[in-house]
């Protein structure tokens, strides 16, 4: 009878173990879907920002991508300029799978919204790299690389 104890004390430890590391990845995974996918959808994009940052430096460019996320470098000096352009509006639609619009024209703002593929939004265009777009939801700013031609 002994002997069944101890190999019954192994089990349930075992088990035990293999229980709390169940809950804890299923904790992890499924504690908030929402911000899970956007960070999947987070990832995605570094991996493209990365792959088009060392295409782009093969190529012998300057400005570093930073993919669908929305951005290419820090253009803050350009925006300074925007004031003073002439701006066009007009819609376009959406060519990314997603694209995060920021709250200001660079990679450094915080992310006022995302958007999907062929999602339809108004633009404001005044020439330069960065666009201003508007949707029923939020106001960003996107590359305009990721939007459809006028």
């Amino acid at each position: 009878m002994k002997r069944y104890k101890n190999l019954f004390a192994v089990l349930l430890t075992i088990f035990a173990l293999a229980f709390i590391v169940f809950v804890g990845f299923m904790q992890q995974k499924f504690n908030n879907p929402e911000f899970t996918d956007l960070s999947a959808a987070q990832t995605e994009n570094t991996a493209d920002e990365e792959k088009q940052s060392n295409d782009e430096d093969d190529a012998g460019g300057d400005e570093a991508a930073a993919g669908a996320a929305g951005a290419v470098g820090n253009d803050e000096e350009e925006s300074q300029t925007d004031e003073t352009a002439e701006v066009s509006t007009s819609t376009r639609t959406v060519l990314a799978d997603s694209l995060y619009a920021r709250s200001g024209p660079g990679v450094d703002y915080e992310i006022a919204g995302l958007l999907v593929l062929d999602e339809t939004v108004q633009v404001e265009d005044s020439g330069n790299k960065w666009v201003k777009v508007i949707t029923s939801e939020f106001t960003g700013y996107v590359n305009e690389k990721y939007l459809s031609e006028e």
